[in-house]
C-alpha cells in the first residue's frame, strides 16, 4: 500500500479516506467539489500505469457540469476503462 502523501503527489488532490478497501481523493476548484472513490485494486494497476492517471484526470476536469457545486465518482473494476 502507498502512503497517502504519495496517493495525493500522483492525483493532485487531498486523499480524505484511506482504508484496505478504497481511497476517496477530494479536487476542489472555483467552480465545485469533486470527489473520486477508487477502490484499491484499481489503485494499484493506476500506479503502475501512470499514463493512467494522467488521462483520468485530464477527463474528470474536462467534462465539468456547472450547475452541480459536487459531484461524486466511483471508480472500481466494472468501470475504469471508461476513463482511461
Amino acid at each position: 500500500m502507498m502512503k497517502k502523501a504519495e496517493i495525493e503527489k500522483l492525483f493532485d488532490g487531498k486523499v480524505a479516506v484511506y482504508d484496505q478497501d478504497h481511497v476517496v481523493i477530494d479536487w476542489i476548484d472555483s467552480r465545485r467539489t469533486l470527489e473520486v472513490t477508487i477502490d484499491n485494486d484499481i489503485l494499484n494497476l493506476l500506479i503502475n500505469h501512470q499514463d493512467y492517471i494522467r488521462n483520468i484526470l485530464k477527463h474528470l476536469k474536462r467534462q465539468t457540469n456547472r450547475t452541480m457545486t459536487k459531484e461524486i465518482i466511483n471508480i472500481n473494476r466494472r468501470n475504469y476503462k471508461i476513463f482511461i
